[in-house]
């Protein structure tokens, strides 16, 4: 996953291959630019929902902090993808502030499905319920799916949302615009982190403990760290739901789209080539505002992503994204809208997960909280086992109970002062498919910036932390 070279005893650099990429991008970077310096008690790299519960949790908690973030906003899929809306399902303390702030700005709503029958067309329509409260959304397993509940937001009022919380603490310096691409490991400890910019200007972070936060764990790759990918074989973990042999398949792509309704809507032009195949199939989320969010759900195969690259997967996703709202703008339910936006980024639900100190799996899954015996959970999930796309529908089913997530997921083994709080925390591909949402990765991001803060706090290695004292801070003793 990346080369090294020696240094010295006891010193390696490690660069992952995005930093050739990185360099040939900025032109203005070479072997002689001038590297800025910083220096943190915690350095998060990538603002996603991981990254800003992370970064929030660890400057509240007393850390200084600095958020590397390679766009200009926050929140990740849930913003920039606009996937603005979080399932039903178990979410932290963090994620009511957001919810609870979000809605005094009539940014943000509690939904139920209208369309539950499927009657108006295969698609769900979430809408605002205004007569439930937020409590409501806070489970799916074992509930019929008439009581689900989800909350639907705007996504550039919660990104700026959560900008304005971390400039709250005081002690976080948010560094925007900023693409990862190297780091400095010495034995089991990351030493430094480099990011560079549009204009090529490079910074280097220095800090007590890290966290990756960026979704395809480009940190932990870059450091060396035992990385999985796509399905795993039965014989690695014995999951029920696994194949027997490995094969490619990743979870899908989606590239999602905000509608907005007029008097008089424009026709969705022909796709810019010819498209055979697209899901006849939607998850659309209502706002306050009564704009719409279409998820067109498994879009294009998420192993593309790796065989071509971002720039040519979004190329290829365009005309399919287009046959589609081709086709549900025929549907009587949106006749009435027209497209206002595609999201800036696609929707990405899987790609690389490094090994932890404890791997998640579907074992865990099924167990729930009643069977799990880890001392050390620190986020609750329950949503089903859903892999889109992939050709073994038969694991996306849901769950009978909620279950936990181990701490020990959230620390690559044999590192001292890494974690990981993102879609690429350890978990086998099947318990990723569950935990990925990202209600549960804001609540990993919360509970390792608590880690990370402690860990600074009193010297010890990050999976040396106290977690009961963690899980206290968390409120979920049991």
């Amino acid at each position: 996953m990346g080369r090294s070279c020696r240094l010295g005893d006891g010193c390696r650099v490690v660069v992952a291959f995005v930093f050739a990429w990185s360099i040939a991008a900025c032109p203005g970077r070479g072997p002689a630019s001038e590297v800025s310096e910083l220096t943190a008690q915690v350095c998060v790299v990538g603002g996603g929902s991981g990254g800003f519960g992370a970064a929030l949790a660890a400057a509240r908690a007393g850390a200084s902090v600095v958020l590397v973030e390679q766009t200009s906003r926050l929140g990740g899929t849930s913003t920039g993808a606009f996937v603005s809306s979080w399932e039903p399902g178990p979410g932290d303390d963090v994620a009511k502030e957001l919810y609870q702030r979000l809605r005094q700005q009539n940014a943000a709503g509690v939904t139920r499905d209208t369309n539950p029958d499927r009657k108006q067309g295969r698609f769900g329509l979430w809408q605002v319920d205004p007569n439930v409260g937020y409590e409501a959304s806070l489970g799916r397993a074992g509930r019929p799916r008439r009581d689900w509940h989800g909350v639907a937001f705007e996504p550039e009022a919660m990104s700026r949302l959560m900008a304005e919380m971390l400039a709250e603490t005081g002690k976080c310096n948010v560094l925007f615009g900023r693409r990862f691409v190297s780091a400095k490991v010495e034995g089991r400890r990351v030493a430094a982190v480099e990011a560079v910019g549009p204009d090529g200007a490079v910074c280097r972070i220095r800090a007590g403990v890290f966290i990756d936060s960026t979704g395809n764990v480009d940190l932990c790759r870059a450091a060396g760290c035992e990385i999985m990918l796509g399905p795993d074989p039965r014989s690695r973990f014995d999951e029920p739901s696994a194949p027997e042999k490995p094969d490619r398949n990743l979870n899908a792509i989606s590239w999602c789209y905000r509608l907005r309704k007029s008097d008089h809507p424009a026709t969705p032009p022909a796709p810019e080539s010819p498209v055979k195949r697209w899901p006849h199939s939607a998850h659309v989320v209502e706002l306050p505002s009564g704009d719409r969010l279409v998820n067109p759900l498994g879009l294009f195969p998420g192993r593309m992503l790796i065989d071509l690259g971002y720039d040519r997967t979004k190329a290829a996703c365009k005309p399919i994204v287009q046959a589609h709202w081709q086709w549900l703008h025929g549907q009587p339910a949106f006749a009435q809208y027209e497209l206002e936006s595609l999201a800036p980024v696609l929707g990405i639900r899987e790609s690389y997960r490094v090994v932890g100190e404890y791997v998640l799996t579907q074992h865990d899954l099924l167990a729930g909280l009643a069977k799990q015996t880890h001392a050390d959970l620190v986020a609750l999930a329950d949503h089903s086992m859903d892999i889109h796309g992939s050709g073994r529908a038969s694991i996306c089913k849901e769950l009978p109970a909620p279950y936990g997530v181990p701490y020990r997921c959230l620390v690559p083994k044999g590192m001292e002062n890494l974690l990981v709080a993102c879609r690429g925390a350890s978990f086998s591909q099947i318990a990723a498919s569950s935990c990925r949402l990202s209600r549960t990765i804001l609540a990993l991001g919360h509970a390792a910036g608590l880690g990370a803060a402690q860990a600074v706090k009193t010297g010890v290695p990050v999976g040396k932390v106290n977690v009961e004292l963690l899980r206290k801070e968390l409120r979920l003793l049991r």
